[in-house]
């Protein structure tokens, strides 16, 4: 959760605050105990100097403990203390335990007055306390798999979010007409407030990766954006880290890697949309209802689809051009058949001098990826012969495989556990365009051992891949 915050913000001050307050302990114990019962009282070797476990992070094998239960009964007694918070300032008895269902409900105090920057006196859930046990509850639910019970954190946490002013919220001020209308007051997040955001936009963006549909939070609220520490300038474009102007301080570089989900969130929507424009913004649709609804059909050309989508590139474009020297690979050995390791033979290995870095270059290579092989048709209305459309196409392939090399050549550098977790649906999109078999089972075996050294759910990735190429289990093997 702390891979993309120089901060540390849930490494450093949460087990901390852990200590006196019980619904972030009940969160932590939760998650922490099913990572165990996943992993099973192993722990990879992966980039470490040591041969065996130390004693503190193993269980005694005299006493058996069932680590998954455990991490269901403090998840139980997390949420409750979650429903309890709610229901304080609710008022009233949600339907459903789930957090979205509670939290997605406007929330009116004791006196009536409606919450919001309105609203008088504290509030718990204006609380960074309450929205961390929400964000590590998240990753509770994704820890194992994907589905509902996921999506309905990630609901929660952005109606909470909403809630407490992160910066979504309007403040009415009077026109001079004597009516109303929505202005949003700038501010600055707390740093608590800002890495529980950041943890949250990135995993709507990567929920709405995995299930096609639009993400929660507004790429186009550029106000929001900004107060969350984003630097973007008024035509809409991330400011250039290398070159700032007037000797003004640029983005540190978590902030850079933050830029990208930005990004990479309006290329989701992109995708998502397709050929048709909804009259309801994504982020105030439920997010179980985008997939099976039918968009409002309004004749959107293919030259306006081209140019929203080279409007993307150029965001993509100017984002990477504007990259400081820390997110260049820092050595690099070609693919060689004499150390033996399959691995090497059909990858290079890229090492990285920042963990972060690393890990945000194997996002940027896999957007680029699904950019080229999303880009609109060009009007046929354009006259080109068949040689010139069959260069293109063969340039657009070309240009693929070679990111899907480098996200797999940074795979196969032992990164650090944190960059294992993350590289998770790079590594996905890569197999998806890789046509060699020997790439693919690196692949393959690249994502298994994340789930068998760190827990993560993986197979469902590995298992869409076989499916899509048409192999069996037991193909997945070396060639000798």
């Amino acid at each position: 959760m702390d891979l993309f915050d120089l901060g540390s913000y849930f490494s450093s001050y949460v087990p901390l605050k852990a200590l006196s307050n019980s619904l972030i302990k009940c969160a932590v114990c939760a998650y922490a105990a099913k990572h165990l019962g996943r992993v099973k009282d192993s722990k990879a070797v992966v980039a470490s100097f040591w041969t065996q476990q130390a004693g503190m992070e193993a269980w005694s094998t005299d006493v058996q403990v069932d680590w998954v239960l455990e991490g269901a009964k403090w998840y139980d007694k997390a949420i409750s203390l979650l429903m309890e918070a709610l229901q304080q300032e609710q008022g009233d008895t949600p339907s459903d335990s789930g957090v979205a269902e509670c939290a997605g409900k406007e929330l009116r105090f004791a006196d009536g007055s409606r919450s919001g920057p309105a609203a008088k006196g504290p509030s718990r859930l204006s609380s960074d306390e309450l929205l961390t046990a929400t964000a590590i509850l998240c990753v509770y639910e994704f820890l194992d798999s994907s589905g509902a019970g996921w999506a309905r954190h990630l609901n929660g946490t952005k109606s909470i979010l909403d809630i407490t002013e992160v910066g979504l919220m309007p403040l009415e001020m009077p026109m001079t007409s004597g009516s109303f209308h929505s202005v949003r007051q700038p501010r600055k997040l707390s740093r608590a407030r800002k890495a529980i955001f950041w943890n949250f936009a990135r995993q709507d963006a990567l929920a709405a990766f995995i299930n096609e549909c639009q993400t929660r939070l507004d790429t186009e609220d550029i106000q929001m954006w900004r107060e969350a520490g984003l630097l973007i300038d008024n035509d809409g474009f991330v400011l250039r880290c290398n070159t700032i102007p007037n000797g003004e301080v640029g983005m540190e570089t978590d902030m850079i890697c933050n830029a990208l989900i930005w990004i990479m969130s309006k290329l989701v929507n992109f995708i998502a949309a397709g050929d048709g424009l909804h009259p309801v913004p994504a982020c105030y649709r439920p997010i179980d209802a985008q997939r099976d609804e039918t968009p409002m059909k309004i004749g959107v050309s293919q030259q306006r689809l081209l140019e929203r989508w080279t409007d993307i590139k150029l965001l993509l474009k100017i984002w990477f051009d504007g990259l400081p020297d820390i997110f260049r690979p820092c050595a690099r050995i070609v693919p060689s058949t004499q150390t033996g390791i399959p691995y090497d033979s059909v990858f290079p290995r890229i090492w990285y001098s920042i963990p972060m870095c690393a890990s945000c270059m194997q996002h940027y290579h896999t957007a680029k990826i699904v950019l080229l092989i999303n880009r609109p048709h060009e009007s046929t209305a354009r006259r080109s012969n068949i040689a010139e459309r069959l260069k293109s196409y063969r340039s657009i392939d070309a240009e693929i495989m070679y990111h899907c090399r480098e996200i797999c050549g940074i795979a196969i550098a032992c990164p650090e556990s944190s960059n294992r977790i993350h590289q998770i649906q790079p590594l996905y999109v890569a197999g998806q365009c890789l046509t060699d078999p020997r790439e693919r089972r690196v692949v393959l075996d690249l994502m298994r051992n994340i789930e068998a050294d760190l827990g993560w759910a993986t197979e469902y990735r590995v298992q869409h891949l076989l499916k899509e190429w048409g192999w069996e289990n037991n193909e997945v093997s070396y060639d000798p």
